[in-house]
């Protein structure tokens, strides 16, 4: 078995895993995937060009599989939601604007980790951009991470990001469910590591000893904003991008005039 090269992303974002087959994955591989997944945040595997089966079959070594609430399923691959971008399309891309954590909303049963891969992709236009909670914590002030180390941040689904998810769903012939809300730790720790939650597109409050901090709030989603955290990847035919929602923040960039097709699995 070959091993794994592993080349971190820029700003030390992610990782690029090379010299991996997906369509000829391993059960020893898929511990090392694992464990790269948890030090880095985000993978980044090129060119895999799978089907639709054996994508959905590496998205189980990862976890077990989640139905997306808001979006339809392949009629086969109910786990496969269709992310598609049409050149007629004028809205914002679902997912853009605003970084996020997938489903910040939920208070329990949250999916850990998302899974894009690459259908049909338009020259220079769609990357995707990732913020590292693990780097942004380490950079705050001490007096900053001893001020939010129980803090409670509260997510909506009506947040800010909650009008590209509409039109998505409009197209999608999808009607939207109830506003959906929670509460969750701004700091968590993944394997000694801590990271910031913080979920811009669907923060509200946060929530220090009982008591809102809009102060704080705007000072940490312009401070995982900052141009050091950030990697915008560029996406490739066939490529297939695993991050955790723990510790990862991404949003969609502005796609114009084209057509961009991506699949994606939600996994606990």
């Amino acid at each position: 078995m070959n091993n794994i090269r592993v080349s971190p992303g820029k700003n030390n974002v992610g990782a690029y895993l090379n010299e991996l087959n997906l369509n000829k994955l391993r059960q020893a591989e898929t511990k090392k995937i694992k464990d790269i997944l948890d030090t880095y945040g985000v993978i980044f595997i090129k060119k895999q060009n799978l089907s639709s089966e054996k994508y959905q079959n590496f998205a189980k070594s990862i976890g077990e599989l989640v139905e997306y609430p808001r979006l339809k399923g392949l009629k086969d691959y109910p786990f496969i939601n269709v992310l598609e971008r049409k050149p007629t399309d004028k809205s914002i891309a679902f997912g853009g604007s605003y970084l996020h954590q997938d489903t910040s909303y939920l208070a329990k049963d949250r999916p850990r980790y998302t899974m894009l891969m690459g259908i049909e992709i338009p020259n220079g236009q769609g990357n995707t951009i990732f913020s590292s909670g693990f780097n942004a914590y380490k950079k705050l002030p001490n007096n900053i991470k001893e001020n939010i180390k129980d803090a409670i941040g509260i997510f909506s689904s009506a947040g800010p990001i909650s009008k590209t998810r509409r039109e998505l769903e409009a197209r999608s012939g999808v009607k939207s469910a109830k506003v959906l809300e929670a509460e969750h730790p701004i700091v968590h720790e993944v394997n000694g590591q801590k990271s910031l939650y913080i979920s811009p597109g669907h923060l509200m409050k946060i929530i220090i000893n009982g008591k809102e901090d809009e102060e704080l709030k705007k000072y940490l989603i312009n401070h995982v904003n900052k141009e050091e955290f950030i990697f915008s990847y560029e996406w490739g035919k066939g490529d297939v991008v695993v991050w955790d929602n723990l510790t990862v923040m991404h949003k969609a960039s502005e796609i114009k005039n084209c057509t961009r097709i991506m699949h994606r699995i939600t996994i606990k």
